[in-house]
Parts: C-alpha cells; structure tokens; sequence
C-alpha cells in the first residue's frame, strides 16, 4: 500500500490561495519508459487528473472538472477525490494552521500540488525540471 502525505502552504497576498503538496516515500511503481527510466508512480494519475504542469497558469488556474475536496476543521481532516486514476486521491490529517483555514474558508477552493519529490521543500526543484503539477479544487469546509 502506498502513503500518500500531505502538507498545508497558503500562498502570499492579500487574497492568500490555501495549498496542499502531495509527496510519497516511494517515487516509483515500477514500470519505466522506453528510455529505461523509471516511471513516476502517479505518472498516470496526474495524466487522468487533468493537472497541470505548475508553470501552465492558465491550465491550472480553472476549477478542475470531476474534483471535489473536503476539509473537517473539527478533528482536520481532509479528503479529496477527482477522476478517474485519481479516484479516493487522499483522505487523511492536514495539519492545517489557522492562516490556512481562514484562506480556505474565504477561498471555498484548494491548490492541489504533486511533484515526484519526497518533501514540499524540494518542489521548486521540480518545478525547475518541468516535473511539478497543479490543480485547483473546490473546497467544502465544515
């Protein structure tokens, strides 16, 4: 089975977007290209999902069909599901901060983020090598 993590970020400025990165312990799922590289492990996923690459604003910057989020302050946690590949995607603990509540509850979406990294702090390595998605959700909160 595999384990997914979630950390809470909400971007800068005065209409603050809540985020969420998306990183596992295993990268890989054992299929590789036709080059003999490993396969990203939610390389079909992101496919099916409809993300998009992070630097692709305006494919990204669009509430993304087929996906609902869900986030319970009352004991934090969050569940988010989209099509396909992408079904049941996450539920678990947020660790979500007061700053990141109050932008979810004025924003009612969330920045989803993926990239094949095990920590949100190596993300803009992967935005630099072309190989960090987005997506943007709409956010119930309760």
């Amino acid at each position: 089975m595999i384990t997914m993590y979630a950390w809470p970020s909400t971007a800068d400025g005065p209409d603050a977007l809540p985020m969420v990165h998306f990183t596992t312990e295993q990268q890989e799922g054992g299929e590789v290209s036709s080059e003999g590289t490993p396969v990203w492990l939610f390389d079909t996923a992101i496919r099916e999902g409809g993300w998009a690459a992070f630097t692709d604003f305006e494919g990204w910057s669009a509430p993304a069909a087929g996906w609902q989020a869900f986030y319970r302050r009352e004991d934090d946690l969050l569940a988010v599901t989209g099509p396909g590949a992408c079904e049941g995607w996450y539920q678990g603990n947020l660790g979500a901060d007061a700053d990141w509540v109050a932008a979810a509850d004025a924003q009612r979406s969330v920045v989803l983020l993926a990239a094949p990294v095990q920590h949100p702090s190596l993300y803009a390595y992967a935005v630099e090598a072309g190989a960090a998605f987005a997506l943007l959700v709409p956010l119930a909160l309760v």
